[in-house]
C-alpha cells in the first residue's frame, strides 16, 4: 500500500517544493494538502490512515502549538513533524514535548532541508543539532562510536521488543497506544521505555528524540 503524506501549510511555494521532494523520495506515495488546520482535520476524518503529517505552526486559523496539540489529540497514530519558520530551541523542545516526531526549520539550506525531509519520510526523527547544541548534553551508554557508525538501534543493547518500543516513542505515541500497537501490558511497556531511555543515556522522551536524531538511528523496516 502506498504511503500517504499530508502537508499542512498555507505557503504555495513551500508546499509545492515539499510535495515535489516527497514524490521524488517515494514515487508511489500519495501527497495530500491543506492550507488551514480545519481543512486538515476535515480531510483526516475521511482518510483511513496518514503516515506522516508535515505541519506549519503558523496557519490562517491557528498559531503556535495549537495545531500540533489538536492533531496529536485527534490523530495520535499519525506522526506529526513540524516544518516551521520558527527556529528557536525552546519552541523546538516544546513541540517535541507535545509529541512531535521531529522539527524542520524552514531556514535550513536546500540540501539540508531535502535531507531532513528524506529522513522523516523514511520514518526517522530529525531535530537540527546546531539549534539544539545548547540543550542538555546527551550521552550514549556502551560503545558510543560503534553506535554512531552503525546507526542501528540494536547496537544500543536493546532487545527486539525494546527496538519496537523505541520506534513508537520516536513516532510520538504515548504508552497506552504503544500497548495497543504491540499488544503488551502497560506495566511491560513502562519497563521497556525505561530501558530505552537508559540505553540512550537520557531521562525523558524529548531527549530521546533529540538523541535519536543526533545519532541518525535507522530502522530496518
Amino acid at each position: 500500500m502506498p504511503r500517504k503524506f499530508l502537508i499542512v501549510d498555507d505557503h504555495p511555494i513551500i508546499h509545492r517544493a515539499i510535495a515535489q521532494d516527497l514524490a521524488e523520495f517515494d514515487p508511489g506515495c500519495q501527497v495530500l494538502s491543506a492550507s488551514r488546520l480545519d481543512d486538515a482535520l476535515r480531510l483526516l476524518r475521511g482518510e483511513q490512515k496518514v503516515d506522516l503529517i508535515l505541519l506549519d505552526l503558523r496557519l490562517p486559523d491557528t498559531a503556535g502549538v495549537e495545531g500540533l496539540v489538536s492533531l496529536r489529540r485527534q490523530h495520535p497514530d499519525s506522526r506529526v513533524v513540524v516544518v516551521s519558520a520558527e527556529s528557536d530551541a525552546p519552541m523546538i523542545v516544546r513541540c517535541l514535548d507535545l509529541g512531535a516526531a521531529g522539527y524542520i526549520p524552514k531556514i535550513l539550506p536546500d540540501p539540508e532541508m531535502r535531507s531532513a525531509l528524506r529522513l522523516v519520510a523514511s520514518g526517522c526523527a530529525y531535530v537540527p543539532p546546531q539549534i539544539l547544541a545548547g540543550e542538555q548534553p546527551l550521552r550514549l551508554r556502551g560503545d558510543h562510536n560503534a553506535a554512531m557508525r552503525s546507526a542501528d538501534p540494536r547496537r544500543l543493547g536493546l532487545t527486539e521488543r525494546q527496538v519496537d518500543v523505541l520506534r513508537l516513542i520516536l513516532r510520538g505515541l504515548p504508552n497506552k497506544l504503544i500497548c495497543r500497537q504491540l499488544a503488551l501490558a502497560e506495566g511491560t511497556v513502562k519497563v521497556h521505555v525505561s530501558a530505552v531511555l537508559r540505553a540512550l543515556g537520557v531521562s525523558n522522551r524529548t531527549q530521546a528524540v533529540i538523541a535519536a536524531s543526533r545519532i541518525g538511528l535507522q530502522f530496518s523496516d
